[in-house]
């Protein structure tokens, strides 16, 4: 809660530092380029504890407004450097973007790199678009995307966001209730750990990949507890670090 404070606070503090684009002013030959996601509201947070690669090929969804194209439009993405925290040799942008003509959604892709600062704190990345004659950004909350990166073991946004329900309107998380149950640092580490196994990054996206380490480590957890050594020791059944026994809900 906290973290999404700070963001909040240093989004409004970009908005009063940036002209007024309530109203954008079409021309002939203008194209509006933006973020898909609403800086105000979202952001996106990385842990290299969940790539041990050293490195994150991002996707981020981009939109556009204005001119309807006939032809691609090259634009360029930078780091807004009053905002961003993550030093320059931690992230590649692309040199080039090109918006395909006849649509108006596409994606970009940044790639981040591990290093030692990571281990010891969060650092930011704050993107925007850059502005040419015929290039200008969208509406205020859509002209900066905000990514969040350590080497931290964090709580992922996949276990966190409302991404399961009925009739289009999400109202649980997927891998909470369906999956690993109630997030621990403990059960998360052992979910990596099953990951790590088979070499194997997840994002949070492929859901089948989330079942199925879902259910390795509930068989692990399970013949844990049901060993007799583990029983006699005292060991079973395991505990996270507040105490609690580490239950997997995760069904075959």
């Amino acid at each position: 809660m906290r973290k999404y404070i700070l963001l909040v606070f240093v989004w409004m503090c970009v908005l009063s530092a940036c002209s007024e684009k309530n109203i954008m002013e079409y021309s002939e030959d203008t194209l509006y380029v933006y973020f898909a996601a609403d800086a105000t509201v979202d952001s996106t947070t990385y842990s290299f504890k969940t790539f041990p690669s050293g490195k994150i090929h991002m996707k981020i969804p981009m939109r556009s407004n204005g001119v309807w194209l006939t032809k691609e439009r090259e634009y360029t993405v930078s780091a807004d450097e009053e905002f961003t925290t993550l030093p320059s040799e931690l992230y590649v942008l692309p040199e080039k973007c090109f918006f395909p003509a006849g649509q108006a959604q596409d994606t970009i892709e940044v790639v981040l790199l591990n290093g030692d600062l990571l281990k010891e704190k969060t650092c930011r990345l704050m993107l925007k678009v850059d502005e040419t004659e015929w290039i200008k950004e969208g509406d205020d909350k859509y002209s900066r995307a905000i990514i969040l990166v350590s080497d931290k073991l964090e709580r992922p946004q996949w276990w966190t966001v409302w991404d399961g329900g009925y009739g289009g309107v999400p109202y649980y998380n997927i891998a909470e209730y369906l999956y690993l149950g109630a997030y621990s640092e403990t059960k998360y580490t052992m979910f990596l750990e099953e990951l790590a196994k088979d070499g194997v990054e997840f994002d949070g996206q492929d859901k089948m990949i989330l079942k199925k380490y879902s259910l390795r480590l509930k068989y692990r957890i399970e013949a844990f507890n049901s060993d007799p050594e583990n029983i006699a020791s005292g060991e079973a059944p395991l505990k996270d670090e507040f105490g609690n026994e580490i239950i997997i809900p995760a069904v075959g």
